[in-house]
């Protein structure tokens, strides 16, 4: 009798213990798809980061969404891979954009306060690195200009400036009259810029001149989620965020090391150097087959027309972490 008991206590503090080392996330079961912002590695386990055949999702890809974790302000998507094995693959919310269709609380969107405009609590300057992003669509319009000479041969591009609320995730867009993302940048309306400032566009972003429309897109999902600036406005603060990154020494470093491979600590190094040690947290790179593809730079929110990054980057919130190596490769345009 006394052996019986030991070995029921015995029994119940297995499972007490078990359940005590049980990770206490659950997936949900969902469905939508995830459009990536961004190269981001997709593992069978993210807990352990296993990725046993280093399977990737590429920026501008969309992917199948099956689960979520933590549903109401989701972390991670279950996303399928088709060319991956196993192809079921967990990615990071912050690598990109998620439309659900059922489960997950379609994104984290509570309300619709999600695409409501005028509630960012920070921003997010996107800069691409045009030479390497081109490496993965060459197609694009923008990636037939191989000139060597022209702004983004060797200077960051400007993808965009998104107006952020923690809240939402990635997920806080489309706050005007357009609600969901087109499957062709054209499709959506003309942006309606003066001669001025869709000049000044033009330089920083080369779908201006390829007519690719991605300044469309920037628009009509972030754009219209601020409430303190005119169409001209936000994109010619864009612009001048985007001249100030790469005067600050940035496109002088890549230009000295075209071709070449670089250390990722150099190159953080000279950001830090010119817009403060604040920067070191609030930047992330975003590196695809051994290439510097993309820089996002949080912003706190209060940024308004004129200001210096650098104290646009003090009381910014920290950035994600980068997926880049100890060093990367500047590419070349057109090659």
């Amino acid at each position: 009798m006394i052996m019986l008991k030991k070995s029921v206590m015995f029994q119940v503090f297995l499972v007490i213990l078990a359940i005590g080392h049980a990770h206490p996330v659950l997936a949900d079961k969902a469905s939508g798809v995830f459009t990536a912002q961004q190269a981001c590695p997709a593992y069978v386990s993210k807990n352990k980061s296993t990725n046993p055949d280093n399977a990737q999702i590429l920026a501008g890809g969309k992917y199948d969404v099956i689960e979520v974790i933590k549903s109401g302000n989701p972390d991670w998507y279950r996303v399928v891979l088709p060319s991956a094995n196993p192809k079921e693959r967990w990615v990071s919310a912050a690598c990109g954009q998620a439309q659900l269709d059922s489960g997950g609380g379609n994104g984290g969107d509570h309300g619709g306060s999600c695409n409501t405009a005028g509630q960012a609590d920070s921003y997010v300057l996107a800069l691409t690195w045009q030479p390497a992003f081109c490496e993965g669509k060459p197609d694009k319009a923008e990636c037939k200009i191989t000139d060597p000479k022209v702004y983004q041969a060797r200077h960051f591009a400007l993808h965009g400036l998104w107006p952020n609320k923690k809240s939402c995730g990635t997920n806080y867009g489309f706050c005007g009259d357009v609600k969901g993302q087109k499957s062709n940048f054209c499709d959506y309306p003309a942006v309606q810029l003066d001669a001025d400032s869709t000049a000044s566009l033009a330089e920083v972003m080369p779908s201006v001149t390829s007519g690719s429309c991605l300044e469309r897109h920037e628009w009509f999902k972030h754009g219209t989620c601020q409430a303190s600036w005119s169409m001209e406005g936000y994109f010619d603060l864009a612009a001048d965020l985007t001249r100030q990154f790469n005067d600050a020494g940035t496109a002088y470093f890549m230009n000295r090391r075209i071709g070449q491979q670089v250390r990722t600590e150099d190159f953080l190094a000279r950001v830090v150097a010119v817009l403060g040690t604040a920067a070191k947290d609030r930047i992330k790179l975003s590196c695809n087959q051994g290439m510097l593809v993309e820089v996002q730079l949080n912003l706190s929110a209060d940024l308004k027309p004129g200001d210096d990054l650098e104290k646009l980057l003090v009381n910014a919130p920290p950035q994600g972490k980068s997926n880049c190596s100890d060093t990367f490769r500047v590419d070349a345009i057109g090659q």
